[in-house]
């Protein structure tokens, strides 16, 4: 992939970044997508932050321009410590359930009004003396993910915690140390790092819901992380409970989303973000490369697809540009018309490393 096939070199414009109000002022340590949705007023809602820095916190208004703090979320459940974290429900695979949550996914059902929530979660944070990582109980990374559902009946103020939907089929432990008695584990080389880092989107030209996630894997022997990005399903009917999920593998969306299989979408990517461009007449997802963030190049890169698990080898918006030089993209449409669906040329991307305040630039498509 050639920096002078960029989407900037083919006439995309890029603005100068400017601050959003998700700032650290703001009490916002934004470390991943942000997660919106419009309910059946038109009102749009979002969560803005994470519990392991800075806690999270709702946010409501008629487009991403005007969104205004409500208040910062309250939980129903415990977090952090094994055994009294998520009520002590064990992960799929296995060990109990620790650590914090990411919120990267927002949908309210129409119907009544209750908001559902799509979480990150990690082994190795935020869990005390239970963190671990794939060398021990430590807190930091390499670390194992997975994905949970979190609910509110009050508008988005307090929330209830549901279950674990998306799991690897590689178990979120290593040889090298075993969480809760458990046995086996992964060698340690090529770990798989569970399944996490995503966003949502809500196609309802089918009637589904898609989840676009990451899978890293740790080189033991090159000391280094590479990654990939993955996709699973549920009916909106479903409302994305667990058990309903299933895994794209080997083009069908066949295998359970706990423990399935699944097949890769694109290589080399992190965090994606989907969306529908009418203009383009395609899906259109960013995610970031990592080779790029680490030599300061503008990480963001761009795919296309027809068809939501076909994707073009992803292009970089404009390496050139320091500036953009990001781990976390969300992309969304700026005005009142939607969220992930976008009618015109021009676009949304707000941008953030881990914690840092959010920055926005619009992109108008050649």
């Amino acid at each position: 992939m050639l920096d002078n096939h960029s989407l900037a070199s083919q006439g995309w414009k890029i603005t100068e970044p400017s601050l959003s109000q998700f700032t650290n002022h703001n009490g916002v340590f934004q470390d991943g997508v942000l997660a919106f949705c419009r309910d059946c007023d038109g009102v749009l809602w979002l969560l803005a932050g994470h519990t392991n820095l800075g806690g999270i916190s709702l946010w409501k208004g008629s487009s991403v321009d005007d969104l205004v703090k409500q208040c910062d979320i309250s939980y129903n459940f415990e977090m952090g410590r094994a055994g009294e974290a998520f009520q002590g429900i064990p992960y799929p695979d296995g060990p109990l359930s620790r650590g914090q949550i990411w919120p990267n996914g927002l949908w309210i059902d129409p119907a009544d009004g209750k908001f559902y929530c799509f979480i990150h979660n990690e082994t190795g944070w935020g869990a005390m003396d239970t963190s671990y990582t794939i060398q021990g109980q430590q807190e930091g990374e390499p670390d194992f993910r997975h994905i949970g559902l979190i609910t509110s009946i009050d508008q988005g103020s307090n929330w209830d915690f549901v279950g674990w939907i998306l799991t690897s089929h590689e178990p979120c432990w290593t040889e090298q140390y075993r969480p809760d008695g458990m046995v086996g584990g992964q060698a340690m080389n090529n770990v798989n790092l569970g399944a996490g880092d995503f966003s949502l989107f809500t196609n309802d030209r089918d009637g589904y819901f898609y989840i676009f996630y990451t899978q890293m894997f740790w080189d033991a022997e090159k000391n280094q992380i590479y990654d990939c990005l993955y996709a699973a399903r549920a009916s909106i009917n479903s409302k994305g409970l667990p058990g309903h999920w299933h895994k794209y593998y080997e083009g069908a969306y066949t295998e359970p989303g706990n423990l399935g299989e699944e097949t890769s979408i694109v290589e080399k990517g992190n965090i994606p973000c989907v969306s529908y461009n009418t203009h383009l007449n395609q899906y259109m997802m960013t995610s970031y490369r990592r080779d790029y963030w680490i030599a300061e190049k503008g990480a963001c890169q761009i795919s296309f697809s027809d068809d939501l698990h076909s994707w073009t080898i992803p292009i970089p918006l404009d390496p050139e540009r320091e500036d953009l030089s990001k781990p976390y993209f969300t992309i969304c449409n700026a005005d009142i018309s939607g969220v992930h669906h976008m009618t015109g040329r021009q676009f949304r991307l707000f941008m953030e490393s881990n914690g840092t305040d959010v920055y926005r630039v619009d992109i108008t498509i050649a």
